[in-house]
């Protein structure tokens, strides 16, 4: 129950290394997964597979050890193990300390790597429940992350059946699963020849060749990835799992592979499915909500807005957009986060908080930027637009904008401050 308890407390937790208690736990974790099986083994190869992840030290120091070699025997011959667990768990700790070494080139190569990705997507789907799917779904990530395997992936013959059993794990009805699976998309999308399959499959599913186990074809419309995406991006903020964030990320994503390819007609249906969704995100409820409720609540703002800016990239898309996005609707939103911010010049700067503050600002700067994009389609959204460029109150969202780290802030400040510059009335 100890190795159970520090495998969950470790799981995707940097573990602080120095010291004789980390070694001795590790010696102790490498022996165990040596000697013969019992039920400590996979806890113990789990645990190891936490310890190893993304931690350079202890990496370093299990390659260090003269025993290495014989470790390395051991957690191959786990590969053809009946658990899936125990298959995963051993991948997990090769990928980790032989991914750029010689034993990885050899695990790893072009000649084995088709069977190691039908082997992580047969856990992915077929995993003993929702442990086993997170560290699948860690291990294929972080392959992801070498050039070398992420182009063998793009290659692999069986990635389109595979990504449609993927896909249909997002009609399950455990949130936490359904979060690893939008990460594992996301994922996916940091290679853009991934994406546009993925964008294939998202809003052409019947289009795609069969291939394998596929059940592209066959399935019905209650039961397209589209619309079970859609449903996971609008979850009640009190989930623990914050899937909406996740799948409003993808969304992003995929828009901007529909405007990059040239693909916005296949993009429609989808869009008019999509957008009373990305208005409701932008409403605030009547009733109060606690803190942290509103926290996430604006962070889910901050991620339907830039969705909305994509759509409105593409002019056939920004059609659609236009016939439901009222200069009303942003006015409010614009109103409510001066308020909820403290940024009230009738009394003073008021003590609030400063991530508050920059989350309102980013709210409100990429709000301007919409009605700034939609001006010229929506009745009073060009009057609206003026006004609010010419209020008081903007100074603090453009301060915090053009200070920014983050450079799509600063060009969204900038191109704000563009726009206002030269009225009469810009404070």
């Amino acid at each position: 129950q100890s190795i159970q308890l520090l495998q969950k407390l470790t799981y995707n937790v940097p573990v602080f290394c120095a010291g004789a208690n980390i070694d001795e736990l590790i010696s102790f974790l490498m022996h165990h997964v040596q000697s013969t099986e019992d039920e400590l083994t996979i806890p113990c190869l789990g645990l190891l597979a936490n310890l190893c992840r993304h931690n350079l030290s202890i990496q370093t120091q299990i390659k260090s050890l003269n025993s290495v070699k014989s470790f390395y025997r051991t957690l191959i011959s786990f590969l053809a193990h009946s658990s899936l667990t125990m298959v995963v768990f051993a991948l997990s700790v090769l990928s980790s300390l032989t991914l750029n070494e010689e034993v990885g080139e050899k695990l790893f190569h072009a000649r084995n790597i088709h069977q190691t990705f039908q082997l992580i997507f047969n856990i992915v789907v077929n995993g003993d429940g929702t442990l086993t799917r997170k560290y699948s779904v860690d291990l294929l990530m972080d392959l992801l992350k070498n050039p070398k395997v992420a182009d063998y992936l793009t290659r692999y013959e069986h990635f389109t059946s595979c990504l449609g059993q993927v896909l249909d794990l997002l009609h399950g009805r455990n949130p936490d699963s359904s979060s690893k699976i939008l990460e594992l998309l996301l994922a996916f999308c940091s290679v853009v020849e991934l994406r546009h399959t993925l964008r294939q499959a998202i809003l052409e599913p019947s289009g795609l060749p069969v291939s394998g186990n596929t059940r592209f074809v066959t399935r019905s419309k209650t039961f397209e990835p589209s619309v079970a995406l859609v449903h996971l991006s609008n979850q009640p903020l009190e989930g623990s799992e914050d899937c909406s964030v996740l799948a409003l990320q993808l969304f992003k994503e995929i828009f901007e592979d529909v405007i990059n390819t040239g693909n916005s007609a296949s993009a429609e249906h989808f869009v008019d499915l999509l957008l009373p969704v990305l208005l409701d995100h932008l409403r605030m409820p009547e009733q109060i909500m606690d803190e942290l409720l509103v926290k996430k609540k604006h962070e889910r703002m901050v991620k339907a807005i830039n969705v909305l800016t994509n759509i409105l990239l593409d002019d056939i898309l920004k059609m659609h957009a236009s016939k439901v996005l009222t200069a009303s609707q942003c006015i409010s939103l614009i109103e409510h986060q001066f308020t909820y911010s403290g940024i009230d010049t009738g009394y003073g700067t008021k003590a609030v908080d400063s991530k508050t503050c920059k989350l309102a600002a980013d709210i409100i700067l990429k709000t301007l930027d919409l009605m700034s994009r939609l001006k010229q389609d929506v009745p009073g959204m060009e009057v609206s637009f003026y006004k609010i460029l010419q209020d008081q109150r903007l100074i603090m969202p453009l301060t915090f904008a053009l200070t920014s780290d983050h450079r799509e802030q600063v060009k969204v400040g900038l191109g704000i401050l563009f726009e206002a510059a030269p009225l009469p009335d810009f404070p």
